[in-house]
């Protein structure tokens, strides 16, 4: 017989998951560099030390904001960087930056977790209304480093590369994850070890080719509201990223946490 659903909150999966994280870098550190984002904004970057940065936001009309923030950074490849922070003076707002000084691009997520009324709207009710099955938003912006954007820049392009795959993830001695990864935006989750065990879901993704075998991964959960970010490498069978939600139910305290694991094929 079937076991009744549990909603487990996002920070009760923090220690299960930072058993196998990537180390964090400080490469970053004193470099500085400019975004110039396909949109005509301009982002300048600080890296201050190997936890903090500064940065300021020139939207088209000249427009700007700034601030500094608490961050980490995680090396998948050689002059590949995965960058992430919360905007601490925005609500309940995670950016999540590609960093690819091999190719000069990048590419930028700001993620934010839905106020609790629009969480609480059910499925039924946000089909109707024409919104996505999640109240997680993503904004994906692709950027030219220290270069203006233009028609020939390269992006970090969307890809079908990972439709079809099974792969297993393990993220701690006690936490294991299969996905299977459906079509252009679903993918399915499955916890074969660890705190959830035996819950499984299908979720809204999103797939961005990085490299040969290296992947951006994002999923968006619609039942408690969680953004999840990985950098997948298939050649490494490695991944780092972060999850982001609700510390607890009450909406109130976030939690953003970094995850790291080793990947099999299935």
């Amino acid at each position: 017989m079937a076991k009744k659903s549990e909603l487990i909150q996002v920070g009760e999966l923090a220690v299960g998951f930072s058993e196998n994280v990537l180390p964090d870098t400080d490469d970053l550190k004193g470099r500085r560099f400019k975004l110039y984002f396909e949109d005509g904004f301009v982002s300048s970057y600080r890296f201050l030390d190997e936890k903090t940065l500064a940065w300021e936001i020139e939207d088209s009309s000249g427009n700007l904001e700034k601030d500094e923030e608490d961050y980490r950074a995680t090396c998948p490849r050689e002059n590949i960087y995965f960058v992430d922070y919360i905007r601490k003076n925005s609500r309940a707002t995670s950016v999540s930056l590609v960093l690819d000084f091999k190719k000069g691009i990048a590419t930028s997520l700001s993620g934010t977790l839905p106020k609790e009324e629009d969480a609480r709207m059910d499925r039924l009710g946000r089909v109707g209304s024409g919104l996505f099955e999640t109240a997680v938003e993503a904004i994906f912006k692709s950027a030219s480093i220290d270069k203006k954007f233009n028609d020939k820049t390269p992006r970090h392009q969307p890809t079908k590369d990972l439709i079809g795959k099974r792969v297993k993830y393990i993220y701690s001695q006690k936490d294991t994850y299969e996905h299977i990864y459906l079509n252009d935006d679903h993918y399915t989750w499955h916890c074969l070890a660890g705190i959830e065990k035996g819950m499984a879901d299908t979720d809204l993704c999103h797939y961005f080719k990085i490299d040969q075998d290296l992947y951006l991964f994002v999923w968006r959960e619609k039942l408690v509201p969680t953004l999840g970010v990985v950098v997948i490498d298939l050649k490494k069978m490695k991944t780092t990223g972060k999850i982001f939600g609700y510390e607890s139910g009450d909406f109130g305290n976030l939690s953003n946490f970094p995850v790291g694991a080793f990947a099999q094929h299935v």
